[in-house]
């Protein structure tokens, strides 16, 4: 077989099967236009997205507009029914290969057989083929065409609609010109080969009337090869001037023959009648009809190419927006951006590159408000007049990430400004000043964020403390682990995230995963880590080696679900001044079993460690926990109880007297940093910064408490810095 038949063979079988996917059933590239004020469950079938349910379906034959009409819900529900599902498969089915059957047939006839060896008339069985197919393609398309619009507006508002419309007229014009080429053009056709004289025996045969002798009723079949004249009329394989349907007698078969896996050696066995005579071509010979044919035939496979452009189209998206923008937010969005450029380009590039621009989550989409809100901010106005919330809170993030944000809700780190207020004496005793808790405590902790005729107070605004109270009542601020305008999983994955806050002297717990084996792997190796797999499930030892605080406090390990809510897989409330389970801390009880959580906490272990060496572990904490409890806070605490019972310290305010310091960094900063250090295995920190400075703080207050009681007279700092002033 000549190489050129054998390109054209793969180009045509290419063709179709890139057909045969391009009209896969897939979901409507638009997106959601109107806000429908539903979570994400009325549409899918899980909350944060997954399959259509009927809702879902509905709103995208509505138009992606909300309110959805009766009408529309009903339809939605009955196709849904699993008889129609049924029905739909198998008409879906015939449909496609209907037509894959018909336009393979019209790729078949322009690639190897050519229209021109047509014009005497189009076989019966083409005509039968071409008939069946586009009745099978009308009828399945009308019911296919009723299941997927709902409505005459739904061809116009969305890419799936529009190229939808315009296939459906392209089919309809390939219908029309079909069906008058197998019927009037074609007996016009055979009229003109009965037509034309019939030659006297003995008549020179010429290319213009060889047509003449096709083997068909009753008239002798010739063929051509090399100019000379063969007649195959009592071949077996020439039956009705056929030739295995794919050549016809009264046609010229010197191009046809080139590729065939035969050569002229198969003309010996039939009649050898003469020379074509040199009068006459075919070329120039056609009649109207014929002409007419073969247009109509090239104008056929340009509409089957323009269909498969719209099938392309509407799969895989075009360069040009087809349908004119017209939903508000993404009109604001395109304009937030197209400013915001300008004006913050860091804002601007922080969100190109994240994953919230990949799926057109727009400035507008987190920043929406109305003018009623409490988060509407009236200095945004003088720029642009739709209305924005100045502050994006927890509640706005749970429109898309609602387990998240009800994770988040319930956690210790959203109710720490509440847990701080309730525990901490630099607040409740006024022992610093407003910049103090501002630009300390609030910072990471949270404040309550008050706005006044749409503008933020002093002291309220800017913050993101995991605690923060909102204007809309929820707690907390997203953007303190996924800061803004990014809002990076990997960002939030990695260390540094925590240690901006969880550092220091008092809650080291940084330095402390620094320190140890964990930390020190990460520094060495956790640049080639990772970070966001496209799975987006982050797995120990294939995305990394060594957790990270999110690993072990966060991330999905085993048969531990992913959380948001740092409260679970706790044992151990560490920070407290005296250590007690999670559902014994007064500030903020937790509403967990520290048995259920420490299982937990040691299934994030067991990815990478053995069961001993993990029992182990948490033993060791334990112990740990109570030899502080026991021998460093119970004897100190009751020691500064009998001191307060004496009279001998003043209960007036903390911090003014030597002894409350002692006491409140003895706890404060020793106490957790040796508890601290044993839970993450830092030894440095467990010992010569935890248990050793225990001891020298423990026998400064023995002595210091003796000369108390010795000398039997209280001593209060006179003069206190920074106190706080209304």
């Amino acid at each position: 077989m000549g190489i050129k038949k054998y390109c054209c063979q793969i180009f045509c079988i290419t063709v179709i099967v890139l057909f045969v996917f391009a009209s896969a059933r897939v979901s409507a590239t638009e997106q959601y236009s109107e806000q429908t004020g539903k979570g994400c469950i009325f549409c899918h079938q899980e909350s944060t997205g997954g399959a259509l349910k009927i809702g879902g379906i509905a709103y995208i034959n509505n138009g992606y507009h909300y309110p959805i009409p009766e009408r529309i819900l009903k339809k939605a529900a009955f196709l849904q029914t699993p008889l129609h599902k049924t029905l739909r498969f198998i008409i879906g089915y015939l449909h496609l290969l209907a037509a894959v059957i018909f336009f393979g047939a019209i790729f078949y006839i322009h690639i190897f057989v050519r229209p021109i060896r047509l014009i005497g008339g189009i076989p019966k069985h083409e005509r039968i083929l071409g008939v069946s197919c586009m009745l099978t393609l009308a009828v399945t398309g009308v019911y296919l065409t009723w299941a997927r619009v709902s409505r005459w507006g739904q061809f116009f508002d969305n890419t799936f609609g529009l190229m939808l419309f315009i296939k459906i007229l392209f089919f309809l014009l390939m219908v029309a010109l079909g069906v008058f080429a197998i019927t009037f053009i074609h007996r016009r056709m055979q009229q003109d080969v009965e037509r034309q004289k019939k030659p006297r025996e003995g008549d020179a045969v010429t290319m213009a009337s060889l047509a003449f002798f096709d083997g068909t009723k009753r008239k002798r079949g010739y063929v051509v090869y090399a100019k000379k004249i063969y007649d195959v009329t009592a071949s077996p394989k020439w039956k009705g001037g056929r030739h295995f349907g794919r050549h016809s007698a009264g046609m010229d078969l010197t191009k046809s023959l080139k590729g065939a896996p035969h050569g002229p050696e198969v003309f010996e066995k039939v009649r050898y009648v003469g020379e074509i005579a040199k009068a006459g071509d075919t070329a120039h010979g056609l009649t109207r009809a014929q002409k007419t044919f073969i247009r109509m035939a090239y104008a056929n496979l340009v509409i089957i190419f323009l269909i498969l452009c719209c099938i392309s189209i509407w799969r895989w998206g075009f360069p040009i927006r087809l349908i004119p923008e017209t939903r508000a937010d993404a009109i604001s969005g395109a304009t937030c951006v197209a400013c915001h450029k300008e004006i913050t380009p860091g804002i601007y590039h922080d969100w190109q590159g994240s994953v919230h621009a990949k799926v057109d989550v727009t400035c507008y989409k987190c920043h929406q408000t109305n003018r009623e809100d409490n988060l509407f901010s009236k200095a945004h106005l003088e720029n642009d007049p739709h209305p924005i919330a100045m502050v994006v809170t927890p509640k706005t993030c749970s429109g898309c990430h609602p387990r998240e944000a009800a994770q988040y809700a319930r956690s210790k780190h959203a109710h720490t400004y509440e847990i701080m207020w309730k525990v901490d004496y630099w607040l409740n005793d006024g022992m610093n000043n407003a910049i103090e808790r501002t630009s300390g405590c609030y910072a990471c902790h949270g404040t309550v964020v008050k706005l006044i005729d749409g503008k933020p107070v002093a002291g309220s605004w800017p913050n993101v403390g995991v605690g923060r109270k909102n204007p809309d009542d929820s707690l907390g601020s997203c953007s303190s682990c996924h800061t803004r305008h990014k809002f990076s999983v990997a960002e939030a994955r990695k260390p540094e995230a925590c240690d901006q806050c969880h550092l220091g002297p008092d809650h080291p717990q940084i330095e402390i995963y620094n320190e140890s084996k964990h930390g020190t792997i990460y520094h060495a190796e956790g640049q080639g880590w990772n970070w966001n797999p496209d799975d987006g499930a982050w797995q120990a030892g294939r995305d990394y080696r060594a957790p990270t605080c999110a690993t072990c406090h966060m991330s999905a390990a085993a048969y531990v679900p992913v959380t948001h809510d740092v409260t679970e897989r706790l044992a151990w409330e560490l920070q407290a001044p005296l250590t007690v389970r999670p559902k014994e801390f007064a500030p903020f009880p937790a509403n967990t079993d520290w048995r259920v959580e420490r299982d937990k906490m040691k299934q994030v272990c067991l990815q990478c460690h053995a069961q001993q060496w993990t029992d182990a572990h948490f033993a060791n904490l334990d112990a740990a926990i109570a030899n502080y409890n026991a021998t460093y806070y119970k004897p100190t605490k009751a020691l500064m109880d009998s001191l307060y019972n004496a009279g001998l310290l003043s209960k007036r305010s903390y911090f003014d007297e030597a002894l409350e310091w002692e006491f409140y960094e003895l706890w404060h900063h020793e106490g957790r940093r040796a508890r601290m250090g044993a839970a993450m295995m830092a030894p440095d920190y467990a010992w010569w910064h935890g248990f050793y400075e225990l001891k020298h703080r423990v026998v400064r207050i023995n002595q210091q408490a003796e000369e108390l009681q010795k000398n039997q007279k209280p001593s209060l700092y006179k003069k206190f810095p920074g106190r706080f002033e209304q």
